[in-house]
Order: structure tokens, then C-alpha cells, then sequence
């Protein structure tokens, strides 16, 4: 494991990890956090196959799952302790992944005594966790959008040789119909010319 650790001397606490994981272990970082702060991290990863746990022990030991991430590249976690008490990040590789490298930024402090400045802090948070939802749902309806689009001018175009093939073959029939009424004609006139002769 390559270990940076910065601290920051201003009451905000900063790690940088770089770690691997091998196929099937799980590696735990944990913490002790004060009460009404703020917690916050995200992290990167070279595989898909993972899972990422943030768990909260309070005092009386008891451990409860509060923030839960698999299968994404780049994820970011925030929470504001409403209690003193130790965090756990874990991060387990599934058995038949490859040895898993994690890059993991972690920053807690910033102690937030105002009741009403913590939910607007926990406001802030939740909004830019909406923006970002808007924003992937607004590429996917752009990528449909294109799909649709994409699908509408296969079927004019699909459409479009239908009427071909339709007029080409109308015009085909009419044609045949034309020299079948002229050859009647010309048998008509020679049976006429023929009894006329007899």
C-alpha cells in the first residue's frame, strides 16, 4: 500500500491514499469524527468489480451502513456526523476481479455549530447531487432524442424505397397490360380480315 497523508493544521483533516486490493480481501480505513462535522471524499478505481461501504460506529460500538457504492469508475460521498463517533471506508474486490488499485481522497473537520448553517451546508450538498442526476438525465434524453431521430429517417427512408419498389412495379403491370390489349387488337382485326377473306 502507498500511503500520502496531509494534514492540514486548521481543524480540516486531509488524507490521500493510493492502495491496491487483491481478488476477494477488503481494505478499511477508518476515523474518528466529532459531532456536526462534515465529512467528505471521493476516490477512483481501475475496475468495476468492487464495492464500497461507509459505515458509522457511535459510541455504544454499534455499526450501522449509511452510504453504499459498486460498479462505477468515479464515485464522491459526503455526511455530516450528528454524532461523535468512529467512520469505516471499506473497499471490497469481488473474487474474480483483477487486483484492484483505488486512488481515495478523504477531508473531515470544519466543526459546524450552527444548526441552520449544517442544513444548508447538507442543503448545498443535496442540490449538487441533484444537478449532477439532471445532468446525466438530460444527456440520456439527448442521446434518445438522436436514437429516435436516427430511427425516424430509417423509416422514411425505408418508406421511401417501399414507393419506389410500388410505382416500379405499377408501371411494370401497366406496361404488360398495354401489350396484352395491343396484341388482342391486332388478333381481333386478323380474325376480322380473315372471315372477310372466307
Amino acid at each position: 500500500m502507498i500511503l500520502e497523508l496531509i494534514f492540514l493544521l486548521t481543524g480540516v483533516q486531509s488524507i490521500i491514499l493510493k492502495f491496491k486490493v487483491p481478488p476477494g480481501q477488503q481494505q478499511c480505513i477508518k476515523d474518528s469524527v466529532s459531532q456536526n462535522t462534515l465529512i467528505y471524499g471521493n476516490y477512483d478505481t481501475t475496475s468495476l468489480h468492487y464495492s464500497f461501504t461507509l459505515s458509522i460506529i457511535n459510541q455504544q460500538d454499534q455499526e450501522s451502513i449509511i452510504i453504499q457504492h459498486a460498479n462505477d469508475i468515479n464515485q464522491q460521498f459526503h455526511y455530516v456526523m450528528e454524532e461523535s463517533g468512529e467512520i469505516s471506508m471499506c473497499f471490497e474486490v469481488e473474487d474474480y476481479a483483477d487486483v484492484t488499485i483505488f486512488n481515495l481522497f478523504y477531508e473531515s473537520g470544519a466543526e459546524i455549530y450552527d444548526q441552520d448553517l449544517l442544513a444548508k451546508k447538507q442543503h448545498v450538498l443535496n442540490l449538487n447531487e441533484t444537478l449532477e442526476t439532471m445532468e446525466q438525465l438530460q444527456q440520456d434524453i439527448s442521446r434518445e432524442q438522436l436514437l429516435i431521430v436516427d430511427r425516424e429517417n430509417k423509416r422514411k427512408h425505408s418508406f421511401t424505397d417501399i414507393q419506389t419498389k410500388i410505382i416500379g412495379f405499377a408501371g411494370i403491370t401497366f406496361g404488360l397490360l398495354i401489350i396484352v390489349g395491343a396484341c388482342q387488337v391486332i388478333y381481333v382485326r386478323r380474325f376480322i380480315v380473315y372471315k372477310k377473306l372466307a
